[in-house]
């Protein structure tokens, strides 16, 4: 049975046709990179730390591949909201969010643009070989700390028995979420996610994958009524089952967002969170520079 969000969901999406032949994007002009898919090329000037991640995605050979995209059945089951309660079991996020309004820009910017490199983690059941699944999200995303909406992208993984499912996906929530099926990823890869709103009415996602040189992008259009606030950043793992499967731990590194006319990253004002279980927080987030956090999972709820 088709879910009642599908068609609307996937009629907000727009795919990219790969770049002709021997384009190179450290070059290329920013009309041509838009067109075929690549992220914005950031302003040197203004965000010097995402200028300098995106030299480094690209000076390695990227294949640039068209997304294929189908609605997410899974990611759809849950609410994708920071709830502000520490006694959600488990459901919630475990991570770090940065809210604009702490920068002390004057006047207020909204955020534009967040990103960073998620290492994939190796996930284990909680305890032997359970039978019922257990999901986790990874993602970075805009808003959704303190409003009604998330423009977010990432990837998940579901445990059943001992085996293991990963794959990537996105939102703009409240439109469901999709899963970028030609996508692939594995325990340990280096996965790079941008999260935009070059306008508060146009999302942007993009993926790579160091390992296998794939990299897509995804455009996002909001539901009515909906467009990009900007008021906070974030990084996040989120608890989406009944339980939190053992991840151990992941690592989020090159961790950078911007406004339009500045750069930020985790310090000094990230409010670290954690997801909470009924004997106590499940996971345990750390800062480990101003461009680095691991979150640890700490136990079953």
């Amino acid at each position: 049975m088709t879910h009642p969000q599908a068609e609307t969901t996937l009629a907000h999406m727009q795919t990219f046709e790969p770049p002709p032949p021997g384009l190179d994007p450290l070059t290329a002009p920013a009309s041509l990179l838009r067109q075929h898919g690549f992220p914005r090329r950031p302003d040197p000037a203004t965000a010097p730390e995402l200028d300098r991640i995106w030299q480094r995605t690209f000076a390695r050979p990227k294949t640039i591949i068209q997304a294929e995209l189908a609605f997410d059945e899974v990611m759809s089951a849950r609410n994708p909201l920071y709830s502000g309660s520490e006694n959600f079991t488990p459901s919630g996020w475990g991570g770090v969010v940065v809210e604009t309004s702490s920068l002390g820009y004057s006047p207020a910017e909204p955020a534009t643009c967040v990103a960073g490199i998620i290492i994939v983690p190796e996930i284990y059941p909680v305890s032997g070989d359970s039978a019922s699944p257990l999901t986790v999200g990874f993602w970075v995303g805009l808003d959704g700390f303190t409003n009604g909406q998330v423009l977010q992208a990432g990837f998940a993984a579901t445990i059943t028995g001992t085996s293991v499912n990963y794959w990537a996906w996105t939102e703009w929530y409240p439109l469901g979420p999709v899963a970028v099926t030609n996508f692939p990823l594995e325990v340990g890869d280096a996965i790079t996610v941008v999260v935009s709103a070059p306008q508060p009415d146009q999302g942007s996602v993009y993926l790579s994958n160091e390992r296998t040189g794939l990299a897509t992008r995804i455009g996002i259009t909001p539901p009515a009524g909906i467009t990009s606030i900007g008021a906070s950043a974030e990084w996040i793992v989120e608890g989406i089952s009944a339980d939190l499967p053992n991840f151990f731990e992941c690592t989020f590194c090159d961790n950078v967002a911007e406004t339009q006319q500045h750069a930020f990253d985790l310090t000094p004002d990230g409010i670290i969170t954690n997801i909470g279980g009924s004997n106590g927080p499940l996971t345990q987030a750390i800062i480990a520079s101003p461009n680095t956090e691991i979150v640890l999972w700490e136990g079953s709820a």
